[in-house]
């Protein structure tokens, strides 16, 4: 074999002798690049994870706001049935409250508490609304829009996995609740109310940090359950793992999506309780006391109260949910080289 023909010999360097140099690979075909995701295909910086919730939020809105919205509107339907009923059966112990001012004051600051343990409590269901937007969140890699009904037929045999979470979760924040609660109760009954109001806030400040570290480590329990298909104790277990490497980075990322958004949302319905405030006054000063009038008019102002809530909450709730399908994914690439992963299906889905 002729040593100075390189184009034909090649040295064996295991061996150092000449060998026929073997066939050079042919030309791969060319593939076209892969789609532009709404989620990039690698990890994430902390402002384009918050940036990322509003983008799955505008790809898919019907999926991202329909499921919080249908959620919404049947708690709601619920919530004003259940607040009637009682309404109706305490009405001559309310129209006493009503007739005193201080009582009245305290009613309001009642329900104003009330109000805020509420909005905590249903946090619960994020975990149940990030698990429904975890399969659209996944096809947005490639672009691929994802309605609710294909999300729903997607998470076949996981529905009850999701919701039991979200009970679960919901479950223990409430008995934290009933926990916490019990000191100030007590020295209430014993003729302290003083005292009691003062262990209550202090316990309250308590059960905050404690339903906020809570809620935080299990954030990923619903999109565990969605994307992984574990089952619940596994979903909690691997929730814990993934939000310990980056605690901080997660707490800074939901926490502050959650308090921009609220106060965006604010924002935007502000304007329309304004306008329904004087559209309202005005209506009730031409009403000429007609007793049938005002209760009409009051009713429909209700419900239009309660129709906006509905929708700026499933706003709301539609963008935390999809910001927590955002950092579960970041959590993923940075921990598990998920992007890897991510990239790896576009290609054998493009192929």
């Amino acid at each position: 074999m002729g040593r100075e023909n390189a184009w034909t010999s090649q040295v064996d360097w295991r061996t150092g002798r000449w060998q026929p140099r073997s066939p050079s690979p042919g030309h791969s075909p060319w593939r076209p690049p892969l789609p532009r995701g709404i989620l990039p295909k690698r990890p994430l910086t902390f402002f384009e994870v918050l940036d990322a919730g509003f983008r799955l939020l505008r790809f898919i809105p019907s999926l991202a706001i329909g499921a919080p919205l249908i959620v919404f509107t049947l708690g709601t339907l619920a919530l004003t049935a259940a607040g009637t009923a009682l309404t109706l059966t305490f009405l001559p112990f309310l129209s006493d409250v009503m007739a005193d001012d201080e009582a009245m004051s305290g009613l309001a600051l009642l329900a104003q508490l009330g109000s805020f343990v509420l909005g905590l409590l249903s946090l619960g269901l994020v975990h149940f609304l990030a698990g429904l937007l975890a399969p659209g969140a996944e096809n947005s890699f490639g672009a691929r829009r994802t309605t609710l009904t294909q999300a729903w037929r997607a998470l076949a045999g996981r529905r009850w996995r999701l919701i039991g979470a979200a009970v679960l979760i919901t479950g223990i924040d409430t008995v934290l609740l009933a926990l916490v609660a019990g000191p100030a109760v007590a020295a209430g009954l014993l003729g302290a109310p003083i005292i009691g109001g003062v262990i209550g806030l202090i316990l309250l400040g308590v059960w905050v940090l404690a339903v906020v570290w809570l809620n935080l480590r299990l954030a990923f329990t619903g999109a565990v359950i969605a994307a992984e298909g574990l089952g619940i104790g596994a979903a909690l277990a691997r929730s814990w793992r993934l939000t310990g490497s980056g605690f901080w980075r997660t707490l800074g990322q939901l926490g502050l999506g959650y308090l921009l958004a609220n106060q965006f949302i604010q924002l935007v319905i502000a304007p329309f309780i304004f306008v329904l405030t004087i559209v309202l006054t005005a209506l009730l000063s031409t009403s000429g006391g007609d007793t049938a009038v005002m209760t009409a008019i009051a009713v429909t102002a209700g419900a239009l109260v309660l129709a906006l809530t509905a929708v700026s909450s499933a706003v709301l709730y539609g963008y935390f949910s999809c910001l927590v399908c955002a950092s579960y994914f970041d959590a993923r690439m940075r921990s598990e080289g998920f992007d890897l992963v991510v990239i790896r299906t576009e290609e054998a889905a493009a192929s």
